[in-house]
């Protein structure tokens, strides 16, 4: 019992480190980096696994080095599980376990194998899900186990240790894949408060100040009109046409500010998308031309229920980034798609593209990707807006290939018959996966 005990704990232990690693290492995690910790970890595992087995009362050596082979394989993928058998392989060789090797190498090459088919579908499955994904690989790998043993090398134990093996098994992956899961929610949910809480700061601040700003260049912009109706001179009145522009631009960023500041929409009302996308099409259409872009549309109607002018800023504005993100020309296509509960619209360009951190980063505050050129209100105020619309984002973007945004938005009670709509609707959350 003392063995079995020390292997749990072990488990613990490598959990323990994960939750620690999280909050220490505060850089933004990618795909890769999961893959890598996940191998060494399992790697980690297995050797331990393997030095320290626990012993029956029969003087049959057994261990769990299964347990973070089949974890780190289903969040690893295929490769990760690959480099663990050959590695774990190896090691048993080093150990001088000639013989026995030659008789697990079969049953654990199953691992590898069933990762191809079950990796993707883990990582997209819920957390009981991803248990009982876990639990069916360890159950066909036992059973292939003893299969393998019995009829081909001739070894057979007897059934009590068997079942007894199963059950400990059974508890430790149970006890891995629920904790990390656990472990993994709350790091996601402690992220997602500190950037509430960001987003709530520059909320309170734009609010407090875009109004006063935009009073200030209201009356100075009406000034530099008056000014330039009288100026005959060409040269001054160039630099009254730029500061005019520059005016303009920052009427712009007040705009979003205030946009993004706006806790709810002032006025409520039934919005059919596809009149508004083909509103905003036309209106792009002189920058899309300007950048060699061709623009093409797929749509249908449908309706949603917000603040019309918000909702137009929101998307005109990831149709000028996509737009703009093509500065050599390419292809702009906007398209629409209809689910079960909940209509999707495709914003998709063949784009610079974006990694996974930038991807990431996406309707953070001030962040963009145009360098000094852009302030990255623009995507704030979009994401913050379909936040309100109860809707939600999902990027697909790889460097030099473009981006592809989806944006799903909840179908109305009767779609297209809808005429009044309840003042008391409330915003909802926005979900953004990458």
């Amino acid at each position: 019992m003392s063995d079995i005990l020390v292997n749990v704990l072990f488990l613990l232990v490598m959990l323990f480190l994960t939750q620690l690693l999280l909050d220490v290492y505060k850089k933004e995690w990618t795909t890769k980096d999961i893959k890598v910790f996940v191998f060494l970890s399992g790697l980690v595992s297995f050797i331990f696994f393997v030095f320290f087995p626990f012993a029956s009362n029969e003087g049959m050596n057994y261990d769990i080095r299964v347990v973070p082979f089949i974890v780190a394989s289903l969040y690893g993928g295929p490769l990760a599980s690959f480099c663990l058998y050959i590695c774990g392989f190896f090691v048993r060789l080093g150990l001088g376990m000639h013989e026995t090797s030659g008789m697990t190498a079969p049953i654990y090459a199953l691992i590898p194998l069933l990762t191809i088919f079950f990796h993707k579908p883990f990582l997209k499955a819920n957390r009981n899900h991803k248990l009982w994904i876990s639990i069916g690989i360890l159950f066909i790998h036992m059973c292939f186990s003893v299969i393998i043993n019995n009829f081909i090398f001739h070894l057979s134990a007897p059934f009590n240790i068997i079942l007894i093996g199963a059950f400990i098994k059974l508890v430790c992956i149970v006890l891995t894949v629920w904790t990390y899961e656990k472990i993994i929610l709350n790091h996601q949910l402690k992220n997602e408060l500190l950037e509430m809480e960001k987003m709530e700061m520059v909320s309170h601040l734009s609010a407090s100040v875009a109004h006063e700003i935009r009073n200030g260049l209201t009356g100075a912009k009406g000034f530099i009109q008056l000014l330039k109706e009288e100026e005959k001179d060409p040269q001054k009145q160039k630099y009254i046409g730029i500061a005019l522009s520059e005016l303009e631009r920052s009427d712009m960023i007040i705009r979003d500010f205030l946009t993004f500041a706006k806790p709810a929409p002032e006025k409520v009302e039934v919005i059919p998308v596809e009149q508004l996308l083909t509103e905003l099409i036309e209106i792009l259409n002189p920058l899309a031309r300007m950048n060699s872009v061709e623009v093409k549309k797929n749509l249908f109607p449908f309706s949603i229920i917000g603040e019309r002018r918000v909702v137009q800023q929101a998307l005109l504005n990831m149709m000028k980034n996509a737009v703009e993100a093509m500065p050599n020309g390419g292809k702009l296509t906007i398209s629409m798609k209809q689910h079960k509960n909940h209509y999707e619209i495709v914003i998709q360009d063949t784009g610079l593209g974006m990694d996974e951190v930038q991807i990431k980063r996406l309707g953070k505050p001030y962040f963009t990707t145009k360098g000094q050129k852009g302030t990255g209100l623009g995507l704030m105020v979009a994401y913050r807006v379909i936040q309100q619309l109860n809707g939600q984002i999902k990027v697909n973007s790889e460097k030099g290939k473009g981006t592809r945004f989806h944006i799903y938005l909840p179908c109305t009670a009767e779609n297209d018959e809808l005429s009044t709509v309840d003042q008391n609707v409330q915003p909802g959350k926005v979900h953004i996966h990458t």
